[in-house]
């Protein structure tokens, strides 16, 4: 895949797609387990429908049932960080899991969700710009509950997506049984620094 990703013309000509393909071919090669490469190769799905298409969305809509699978995780969200004129962030999501329909499944995808609470555990990835995780979302302090009709949240995973210490997007999930661990956050790691230059790839064209 990454092969066919550095043959296209957009990694010739985009900075911050090549970066991610390139930081997908490092990481491929460094991988260490089934988990990890599955991830990865969710990333290069990904990265894949972007080249295309030209749009994170398509991206996102590619990647989200991948990553939700791998990870164990019923539900969850690919974002990105967008700013206003004051400089306060908000997620604007590019893939949702519609866990209001009946009956769902991972593949059941909403897109253009604005988030804008930060006294929120999606507002902690955003203002801490780090990894949140919390097997005990109701009793946590940077928890602001959930929306009428949300299904109870029994753990939380919200990472950030860096782009040289610029937060440029979040994965953010939810009820993965038994919970979330640091175990998750490292094989996440890489997705997530693939996605960010992903994201600002799109930002510059």
């Amino acid at each position: 895949m990454s092969l066919l990703l550095q043959s296209s013309s957009f990694y010739q000509h985009n900075t911050a797609f090549r970066q991610a393909v390139d930081l997908l071919d490092v990481s491929q090669a460094k991988a260490t387990n089934d988990t990890v490469r599955c991830i990865l190769m969710v990333a290069a799905e990904g990265l894949a429908a972007f080249e295309q298409h030209s749009h994170v969305e398509a991206a996102c809509v590619a990647m989200l049932p991948g990553i939700l699978e791998a990870t164990g995780s019923p539900f969850g969200v690919l974002a990105e960080v967008v700013y206003d004129r004051r400089g306060i962030p908000h997620l604007q999501s590019h893939a949702t899991t519609n866990i209001y329909k009946p009956g769902y499944t991972r593949h059941d995808i909403l897109t253009n969700l604005q988030f804008y609470n930060l006294d929120t555990l999606n507002g902690a990835v955003m203002l801490e710009k780090k990894p949140v995780l919390t097997n005990d979302p109701a009793n946590d302090p940077r928890s602001g509950g959930v929306p009428m009709g949300h299904a109870p949240m029994t753990a939380y995973l919200g990472l950030p997506f860096l782009v040289d210490e610029a937060l440029v997007g979040a994965l953010l999930l939810g009820n993965k049984p038994g919970g979330y661990s640091d175990t998750d956050i490292e094989w996440l790691t890489p997705f997530c620094e693939i996605i960010g230059w992903t994201i600002q790839a799109a930002k510059t064209g």
